[in-house]
């Protein structure tokens, strides 16, 4: 699966995130460079955090939603994980979901639900158990636990020692390997460019389907980069010559509080789509809600802008140049951007903290303009 293809399809996860998880009352939101739930804690509530790195030794009996360069569970989560970040490691137990993106994922514990992992490197360990489904978009993937559900999704290839007592339904890149010992309860059915080299068990149907040849792929996700781009600096553009002050603060907020925009860029995607889908089953509300989602998918869209023009200057100014055309460091600073999250496997999670920055330095900053307006009491 191609970096774009799996970045929508983690904006599509984003969403389920908040649709699918129970929401409780009680929610605990901590900031920092470092979360540390030692052995002997327990936290009864709901943890919201972003930070460089998540150790969670402890007991939560409630949600963990986290972003961060490492995040790593060895104890008990009594709900669901809902994370990103570049290393995200499960060796404990989790009651129910684990929906996660990031470089790459291990999942070494029991999971009393499903699984939905979009990453460079997917691993499930010998003695790890998923209960119900596993979703994958992956690099490379290992299966070495045990699935009680279906494995679905695609990845480039796919490695399986394990079990699963479901149908496995794959989109392959690469390549397939069942080796002997590994048992599929179900059916397995499988596209990929040649057929894979099954060894194990197979209880029900093997399917194999020949990729389609991708002639001109390459050619073609240039030309739509190429033009992604260049819309994006013509939003930006107009963004500078409409509201210039606007667009400055936005991309000056990028920088001034890094894990604070993290953190809310993380809250915004979750907090809209559930007022938009409460807003949805009220009749009087369903007007305001499709604002709302027009709103959501626009701001996530335009968030990479102010990213691009922070980056441009950033850049610009470590190499000593210097240039009166706002224009030619937004469209330096877009290109940066873009390189960065086309960039095999890294480049999901380059995206991934592009986006977070932008919206958090977004939501901060009209923030920051509500008190101002609310101080000179225009509303």
């Amino acid at each position: 699966m191609n970096t774009k293809n799996l970045f929508n399809i983690l904006i599509i996860l984003v969403i389920l995130f908040i649709i699918f998880p129970a929401i409780t009352s009680a929610s605990e939101f901590r900031t920092g460079d470092k979360l540390v739930i030692l052995k002997d804690e327990v936290v009864n509530d709901d943890i919201y955090f972003a930070g460089s790195s998540v150790i969670v030794e402890g007991t939560i009996n409630g949600d963990l939603v986290a972003a961060g360069s490492e995040i790593k569970v060895t104890g008990t989560i009594n709900g669901s994980i809902i994370a990103a970040g570049g290393s995200i490691i499960v060796k404990g137990n989790v009651a129910n979901d684990v929906r996660v993106a990031g470089g790459e994922v291990r999942i070494g514990g029991d999971v009393g639900d499903n699984v939905l992992a979009f990453t460079g490197q997917f691993i499930l360990e010998n003695n790890a158990r998923i209960s119900r489904d596993l979703t994958l978009g992956a690099g490379t993937a290992i299966i070495d636990g045990t699935v009680n559900g279906n494995i679905n999704g695609g990845v480039s290839d796919l490695e399986m020692r394990g079990a699963t007592k479901g149908n496995v339904t794959l989109e392959i890149d690469n390549n397939i390997r069942i080796f002997p010992g590994a048992t599929i309860g179900g059916n397995l059915e499988y596209s990929a460019p040649n057929q894979g080299e099954i060894s194990g068990i197979v209880s029900g149907k093997t399917t194999y389907k020949e990729a389609p040849p991708k002639k001109g792929d390459l050619r073609s996700k240039i030309e739509s980069e190429i033009m992604g781009y260049l819309w994006l600096l013509l939003i930006g553009i107009v963004s500078l010559m409409i509201a210039p002050e606007l667009t400055r603060k936005n991309s000056d907020k990028v920088a001034m509080n890094p894990l604070k925009n993290l953190l809310w860029g993380l809250l915004f995607l979750i907090i809209v789509p559930i007022v938009t889908i409460l807003l949805l089953i009220t009749i009087i509300g369903i007007p305001l809600s499709l604002i709302l989602f027009i709103i959501y998918i626009v701001t996530i869209y335009i968030s990479r802008i102010y990213v691009g023009y922070w980056v441009g200057g950033y850049v610009l100014k470590k190499l000593k140049i210097e240039t009166r055309f706002r224009v030619l460091t937004m469209a330096f600073g877009l290109l940066i951007v873009l390189i960065g999250i086309n960039i095999p496997i890294i480049g999901i999670f380059i995206h991934l903290v592009v986006l977070l920055l932008g919206l958090g330095a977004i939501v901060l900053t009209e923030y920051d303009i509500y008190k101002k307006l609310k101080e000179e009491k225009v509303i």
